[in-house]
């Protein structure tokens, strides 16, 4: 018996096969941010995101209990479930640290009793210390063998956010962003999100490096519902193999109508001037 098998279906769920392309959403903030806008009721959220069509959502293990029910819907999108947790992404006046840490808070075994179809992870590379960036490293590998034994694909989210001082300014370079997402494939990874360097031309060179499946993440919310999009068309056309954004999505004016505008993008291969007309977004 191969577990592989288990993490093709698994992952065919999340990654369509007949485009090869998810639209699946971020919905996972609450965790490390607390409440905010579009997820202050996550009931209410997750029923838009399910409406709107997601082949994915990415969520904590107390959002799979909170939402269980709509997760058993017919049309409900895959569980990704978030393993860890960290405080990188604290606001310096809500007791932030100048180098983040994270931790793991649950496990693949408790993801698969949660129903999750893929777990996903954190991958920050930038540490002040070594020891801590080897600790991360390490945590995805253990992570990486535990998912290849129970068959559940493993999703690292690789980002150059270790040190605030030494990162400040370089998230988006293409060359660490090329240089953490091939980290996470070499490890083990299935699948990864990461940033969008911000053109094209730039994420083709990160596609063309990593030899698995990249989803963009969205980052902040953007000023403008084309800003998003644009991004979204450009990674799309780099090669990557679709999104998992989570404030352009849940913080939209309608989130189920623009998952159906991302999803005529990703999907559907139209252009962003197309989707601004026949999208009410």
């Amino acid at each position: 018996m191969s577990a592989q098998c288990g993490k093709n279906v698994r992952l065919s769920r999340i990654i369509k096969k007949s485009t090869g392309k998810s639209v699946s959403v971020a919905f996972d903030h609450g965790l490390d941010d607390g409440p905010m806008l579009g997820n202050i009721h996550p009931r209410e959220t997750m029923e838009k995101i399910i409406e709107g069509g997601a082949d994915g959502v990415l969520i904590s293990p107390g959002c799979a209990r909170i939402c269980n029910d709509l997760l058993c819907d017919d049309n409900a999108p895959s569980v990704i479930l978030r393993l860890d947790w960290t405080n990188t992404f604290r606001a310096p006046d809500e007791l932030n640290y100048e180098e983040g840490r994270n931790i793991l808070i649950s496990d693949v075994e408790s993801a698969l009793a949660l129903g999750a179809d893929a777990v996903l992870t954190f991958m920050f590379i930038g540490y002040e210390h070594s020891e801590v960036e080897a600790r991360e490293i390490a945590k995805n590998a253990e992570i990486c063998r535990a998912a290849a034994r129970l068959g559940i694909p493993h999703i690292m989210e690789p980002m150059a956010r270790g040190n605030a001082k030494r990162t400040a300014g370089r998230e988006m370079d293409p060359k660490l962003i090329a240089l953490h997402t091939r980290m996470a494939a070499e490890i083990g990874a299935d699948a990864i999100k990461t940033d969008y360097t911000g053109d094209a031309v730039s994420y083709a060179k990160v596609i063309d490096g990593c030899p698995v499946p990249i989803l963009i993440a969205g980052g902040p919310k953007t000023s403008s519902v084309k800003e998003s999009l644009d991004m979204v068309k450009g990674a799309i056309d780099a090669g990557a193999s679709g999104i998992l954004l989570g404030r352009n999505v849940v913080q939209a004016k309608d989130p189920a109508e623009m998952i159906r505008a991302l999803r005529a993008i990703v999907h559907g291969g139209e252009e962003v001037d197309y989707v601004l007309k026949h999208f009410d977004i």
